[in-house]
């Protein structure tokens, strides 16, 4: 890489190569297995890759060693592949093994001696076998791949699913290979698929193993949430007969003259314990059926791949999924989306009843305000009745005090009239003291007014 290349640019190129199909051979078969993991079961699964690689030589490329390994635990002509590849919340175990003899009765059978050579060969490197890596097994596949004539009706294939109704189609676009499958699980846990096919290049027939696989891995963890959808069908709807009863009462209520702020906090509390109730429901299950829709959509994916076209009376892969699995995912689809609409309708009606408690807060708060803009008014015309009572009354002593004067000034022998000097003082002191007022009275308007 060159100094001026983005630093990402080597990783995010080998991502298309990142997992390769396998290249498989004419008669083979694949025994791949998927299994749910935790926190705990995921560690596992490296730890048990990581010894698995160590016991063959093979040193551990830390960034790989979590996402794809490809292990050869027995060379050529009989060779024996492992495929481990790390996803989201499963791991995908395959194991490619030669098919030692032609296939024409159950596949169970010849899989079970297959299934023991392998845990033979675990157990000489010392490695726990496949199924002890860890994690639930959510699918097991049994891949028959044969190189032979095609078949030209499904009783031909009959006797290798124990006499099961078959689905079956011509794959890919030359049409020279053949998927068949009954979809049964058998007493191993594996679901079994023929695969016969004329001429079928090696990585062509990795890519058909790796589609079907996937299809199966995607179909049943999608599936997982099918049961969560059917048990909150129930709770759903009883949510969602509450939600209206709730809508309906606040609306009468907003009829009803007067306020009404007992019912108002009642169905405000109510409509809070059913959003909880929903939120919950969201944050417990909302991921689970979003993943289902994309795992979906990785299903229906690899069913193109396949390029399926149909053989005379006989039903495909492809439209038995369309028939059967589509509708288990309109139910979570619609689940998911019913979750939706309800928490967004009680997020509705809850702004609804807020605003309403609202419109009734500030009209309380109003009629609060004038009573007390009445009371400050009732108020000020008491004062101003007090203070012009006030003024007479300082008006009298003030002149009364001057008279006072006066008449002591007439007994120290001046020529003054104390009658006279308080009828000339009354209305001068009377009007002072009534303009030392207004002044008053108007500076304490215009301090209410700044305010």
């Amino acid at each position: 890489m060159k100094p001026y290349d983005h630093p990402a640019r080597k990783q995010l190129h080998e991502e298309v190569h990142a997992r390769p199909p396998i290249a498989l051979w004419p008669n083979e078969r694949v025994l791949s297995q998927s299994f749910l993991l935790d926190a705990d079961s995921r560690q596992s699964q490296i730890k048990w890759i990581q010894k698995l690689s160590a016991a063959l030589g093979i040193p551990n490329d830390g960034e790989q060693d979590h996402s794809f390994k490809m292990l050869t635990l027995a060379p050529e002509p009989e060779r024996v592949l492992i495929k481990w590849e790390l996803h989201g919340e499963f791991a995908t175990i395959a194991a490619i093994v030669h098919n030692p003899s032609k296939i024409t009765g159950p596949l169970l059978d010849s899989r079970l001696a297959l299934e023991k050579g392998l845990d033979n060969l675990f157990h000489s490197l010392g490695c726990p076998t496949i199924v002890e890596a860890g994690g639930e097994r959510i699918s097991a596949l049994d891949l028959a791949f044969e190189h032979r004539p095609l078949f030209a009706e499904a009783q031909e294939v009959s006797a290798i699913f124990s006499g099961n109704t078959v689905l079956g189609s011509y794959i890919l676009s030359s049409r020279k290979a053949q998927l068949w499958t009954d979809l049964y699980l058998d007493g191993d846990g594996y679901i079994s698929y023929f695969i016969p096919h004329d001429v079928l290049g090696s990585r062509q027939a990795g890519r058909v193993a790796r589609a079907i696989a996937e299809a199966e891995t995607y179909r049943m963890a999608a599936m997982i949430a099918f049961p969560v959808a059917k048990s909150l069908s129930m709770p759903l709807r009883s949510a969602e007969s509450e939600l209206a009863d709730l809508s309906k009462n606040i609306s009468q209520l907003q009829t009803e003259p007067g306020v009404h702020t007992e019912k108002d906090g009642q169905f405000l509390g109510e409509l809070s314990h059913l959003a909880s109730r929903a939120e919950q429901w969201i944050s417990g299950y909302g991921l689970r059926f979003t993943a289902a829709e994309a795992y979906s959509q990785l299903l229906s994916k690899n069913l193109y791949e396949l390029a399926e076209s149909p053989i005379p009376g006989v039903q495909s892969l492809s439209e038995f999924m369309d028939r059967r699995f589509q509708p288990a995912m309109g139910t979570c689809i619609w689940t998911q989306r019913r979750l939706k609409e309800l928490s967004d309708r009680i997020s509705r009606t809850t702004q609804t009843l807020r605003t309403r408690i609202e419109f009734v807060n500030e009209e309380q708060t109003q009629k609060l305000l004038a009573s007390m803009d009445q009371r400050a008014r009732l108020q000020l015309r008491l004062q101003e009745t007090v203070e012009s009572l006030s003024v007479l009354v300082l008006t009298y002593y003030a002149v009364s005090l001057l008279a006072y004067v006066a008449k002591g000034g007439k007994e120290a022998g001046f020529a003054i009239h104390p009658e006279i000097v308080a009828a000339i003082a009354a209305p001068v002191v009377a009007i002072i003291f009534l303009f030392i007022s207004k002044r008053r009275r108007k500076r304490i308007v215009e301090m209410g007014k700044s305010l």
